[in-house]
């Protein structure tokens, strides 16, 4: 049985498109001007895959990082704390980590009923679920524990720097326990759902591709090919 009413936007194999077509693209040695068309179109990308919140974050990371890149290409002019490397590497990878948040912002549960369509092996399927869950677990073990370490004042600057070995083992403690705990409650999660079982792999959830997939991957690839293109023509 499947339900279809859980609606995310775009479907697993489109954003896995999107996210090879920008990995192609801004490999491709682009300049400032078709890396920057690049760029904003995959903050439309995130608008339109139902990630506003996302992509206004982006955009304001963007509004951040392009000025530098550009003072830093332009007029030489770069922040003492970052190196060209990091400049470049910042300015060039955010298209495809844009989609790549994209791709890890769906639902677990449609991510393994599209590896389960394409008939991938059980084991690659469990260890994608297990990745995909496992920093979300962890991240709401580090606001507990940040929290708990906040209210005892073991959190305080004045003290983190007073007595940094004690503010070490404070930390690093219970984040390896938590870690140990996240596995095994992945783990569990996984066995009680039958991940190992000898039947074929069913999900109750099914996004079928619709107009706006065939959309958004034809747009996607007309816009990475236009913008190799003029790249090539301001060479």
């Amino acid at each position: 049985m499947h339900i279809t009413d859980r609606d995310t936007g775009l479907s697993v194999p489109t954003k896995v498109l999107v996210l090879a077509l920008a990995i192609a693209t801004a490999s491709q040695h682009l300049r400032i001007l078709p890396m920057l068309a690049l760029n904003l179109s995959m903050i439309a990308y995130m608008v339109l895959a139902r990630q506003k919140r996302m992509a206004v974050g982006m955009l304001a990371y963007l509004a951040v990082i392009g000025p530098v890149y550009a003072a830093y290409t332009i007029w030489g002019v770069r922040p003492f704390i970052l190196s060209p490397i990091q400049i470049n590497q910042m300015w060039s990878v955010f298209s495809v980590m844009g989609a790549v948040c994209v791709l890890f912002m769906t639902p677990p549960g449609l991510i393994s009923a599209a590896l389960a369509r394409i008939r991938c092996p059980k084991k690659i399927i469990l260890g994608t679920l297990v990745f995909l869950r496992f920093f979300p677990t962890f991240a709401a073990t580090w606001r507990l524990l940040r929290d708990a370490l906040r209210k005892r004042g073991l959190a305080t600057a004045r003290r983190m720097i007073a007595n940094p070995i004690d503010t070490y083992e404070y930390v690093m403690v219970p984040i390896l326990l938590s870690l140990i705990s996240s596995a095994d409650q992945l783990s569990s999660s996984a066995v009680t759902r039958a991940a190992e079982a000898p039947m074929a792999r069913t999900s109750y959830y099914a996004q079928p591709l619709r107009l706006m997939d065939a959309t958004c991957a034809i747009g996607a690839a007309a816009l990475c090919i236009g913008v190799v293109v003029a790249n090539g023509t301001l060479a």
